[in-house]
């Protein structure tokens, strides 16, 4: 007969099988541990090695909603792209439909009924994102954000027609010389000759292009003008923009561009068109 086995005997049974399966495991768990603190600590040496830290701003993106405060309220997504390199200026029709709980209504009547924060709120359910923040300032202060002695050539033969750069007084080359103080002057009148939705998109990158160093300015400026700006932008909000900014200032392949979102004409304004749904949520995204 063989000897029964008690329960002891079952206990190390049991005991060594389960050495036996766990203790290969538990090795290889450490084994890799140890290979990847290894790989971290080369990581280290290597950043510490090159002397290169990333520069603050240098990761982030920030997308705003700006309003031109005025009887018709213009509106552009401003898109700030640290890892892109890039600043985009999109118009947004102020007579761009959007959606409220009543219904549709206009993006300015949106804006002069319940400010800039409702503003945003409203295009941000239309698109389907939301901008992270809103900037809300009169013509007159976005200029003061500028040095007043920058100086824009912008040559308007592209966007103009002929009769149009005429009746504004431009040479023959079409080159219009744009100051901050300027600007709005030559907005009103280029718009009587040729009302075009991305304008102000585009005198402003213009504006910008000229001195790409100056974007490191614009949050100082801001925050000297911040009396007459209404916006949700906190201190570390706006801490964070100049960092970006900064960044963005010093970047040989910065590119800054403008855009209008596409619209049709429906009842009671325009319909933003499904490319620019896709465009503003790219933009906001």
């Amino acid at each position: 007969m063989h000897p029964r086995t008690t329960g002891f005997g079952w206990f190390c049974r049991s005991l060594i099988l389960t050495l036996a399966l766990l203790l290969p495991m538990v090795a290889a768990t450490a084994f890799l541990v140890d290979q990847r603190q290894q790989q971290r600590a080369l990581i280290g040496v290597d950043a510490a090695q090159s002397g290169v830290p990333v520069a603050a701003g240098a990761q982030t993106a920030h997308r705003l909603l700006l309003a031109v405060q005025g009887e018709e309220p213009e509106f552009l997504l401003a898109r700030i792209d640290g890892p892109g390199a890039a600043v985009t200026l999109c118009a947004v029709p102020g007579a761009a439909l959007v959606q409220a709980p009543s219904g549709q209504t206009t993006l300015a009547a949106c804006y002069l009924a319940a400010g800039p924060a409702r503003a945003a709120q409203l295009l941000g359910q239309t698109v389907g994102v939301e901008p992270q923040h809103y900037f809300a300032a009169t013509p007159a202060t976005y200029a003061a954000l500028l040095p007043a002695e920058r100086t824009a050539q912008l040559d308007t033969r592209p966007f103009l027609p002929a009769s149009a750069r005429q009746a504004l007084g431009l040479g023959a080359d079409g080159t219009a010389a744009l100051t901050p103080a300027s600007c709005e002057a030559f907005l009103q009148n280029a718009r009587a000759e040729a009302p075009l939705p991305a304008l102000r998109a585009l005198v402003w990158s213009a504006l910008l292009r000229a001195d790409p160093a100056g974007l490191a300015q614009l949050v100082p400026a801001a925050r000297e003008q911040s009396a007459r700006t209404l916006t949700d932008l906190s201190a570390q909000d706006l801490h964070a923009l100049e960092q970006t900014l900064a960044w963005l200032a010093d970047r040989p392949d910065l590119a800054i561009e403008y855009d209008a979102l596409p619209t049709t004409d429906a009842a009671g304004g325009e319909q933003l068109t499904p490319e620019a749904l896709t465009r503003a949520a790219a933009l906001l995204g």
